[in-house]
């Protein structure tokens, strides 16, 4: 969703973004108060890949073998990139 997209009325809008005030992603409907919950994005992936929230035994198993405090950018351009930010 980008910075000015909007979710229905009423809705529930799971994001990583910080920025997600009152009002900015999701308004109210007549018969429903809109919710903006943060999450982290492991757990946003995965609710968007289930459709729902997952389960703590569900989101254990996702990320099993996962250690993002060893990611490291690469050191040299690939070859092959096309992207801008090397």
């Amino acid at each position: 969703m980008g910075n000015q997209e909007k979710a229905a009325k009423g809705d529930t809008v799971l994001a990583t973004s910080t920025r997600l005030f009152q009002g900015r992603v999701v308004g109210d409907a007549p018969d429903k108060k809109g919710e903006s919950l943060l999450g982290s994005t492991p757990v946003v992936v995965l609710s968007a890949i289930l459709g729902r929230t997952p389960t703590l035994e569900e989101y254990k198993v996702a990320v099993e073998g996962i250690d993002l405090t060893k990611f490291a950018p690469p050191k040299e351009i690939p070859g092959t990139t096309r992207s801008a930010h090397f």
